[in-house]
């Protein structure tokens, strides 16, 4: 008889089924330029990652965390001590050349323009180290950064970032050789070919973060991430048109169009008239 046949280690196997997978995707736009070994990455990693034990503090905990980041960020715009700040944690995450380019726009008085250029993962990232270095600088935070300060100051062990970072984290199978979830303060690595385009999708960890934040301010249960990620990565997947090889932020555009759609209903998770949808949805 006919079917398929899977030889050899089961390792990789989740990545397997998403190479398989991304040939069933139609893009959404004709000729859409898509890096093919970043494909099953993203893929893989929405469906590793399982959140049946998630809490709702950790959940918002990651939207938080990403908001309070976006606040500093605007709040820079006109305060150059905090902008040097923020851009000497950014220069751990992003090209020099990317770096200026924020210093202009934020400098210029365009924090809108900055922040449709900065990932989720970015401003995590900056909220998380910019209250390590600067635990003093408590008036430099918005409110999401005083919310924040208060959900960890009453569930610590909750929302601690090595919880969150196992939660909401991607496996690192090339970086690390496991599929274990973890956050990696990592700069997006160039897409090429092969060996480099999987460590390309490996050091893009926002979706998951993304994902997380939707389902808080959407006030759905963290368990529904199981079936949201996914969904939400495969329209992500449909949506990405890269200009180049080097147009990496084709994935941001692509995620918050996805995003975008969810916000509107557009994308259906779970049919709302079921019970199994009102559990899962804060009344």
């Amino acid at each position: 008889g006919g079917g398929a046949h899977l030889v050899g280690s089961l390792a990789d196997l989740a990545y397997v089924l998403s190479d398989a997978e991304q040939d069933f995707i139609s893009p959404e736009n004709v000729q859409a330029l898509i890096w093919k070994e970043v494909v099953p990455g993203l893929l893989s990693n929405s469906v590793v990652s399982r959140w049946w034990h998630v809490s709702r503090n950790e959940l918002h905990a990651v939207a938080l965390y990403q908001r309070a980041g976006e606040e500093l960020v605007t709040a820079s715009a006109s305060n150059d001590a905090l902008r040097s700040k923020i851009l000497d944690i950014f220069s751990e995450r992003m090209s020099p050349e990317r770096a200026s380019w924020l210093d202009h726009s934020l400098s210029s008085g365009h924090p809108d323009e900055a922040l449709s250029a900065i990932t989720p993962a970015d401003t995590f990232y900056l909220t998380l180290e910019f209250r390590r270095r600067f635990p003093q600088d408590g008036n430099d935070w918005g409110a999401s950064g005083r919310e924040l300060d208060h959900l960890n100051s009453q569930y610590p062990s909750e929302v601690s970032w090595q919880r969150l970072s196992r939660d909401f984290g991607v496996p690192h199978r090339t970086l690390a050789q496991t599929y274990a979830t973890e956050l990696l303060n990592l700069k997006p690595f160039p897409a090429f070919a092969g060996y480099s385009s999987r460590l390309m999708a490996e050091s893009w960890d926002s979706n998951n973060l993304y994902w997380a934040r939707l389902a808080d301010e959407t006030g759905y249960d963290p368990a529904l991430l199981n079936l949201m990620a996914p969904e939400l990565t495969r329209r992500m997947v449909e949506k990405i048109f890269a200009t180049e090889f080097e147009d990496w932020q084709a994935l941001l555009r692509a995620m918050r169009e996805a995003g975008d759609e969810f916000r509107q209903g557009k994308i259906g998770v779970l049919p709302t008239e079921t019970t199994t949808a009102r559990q899962f949805q804060t009344q």
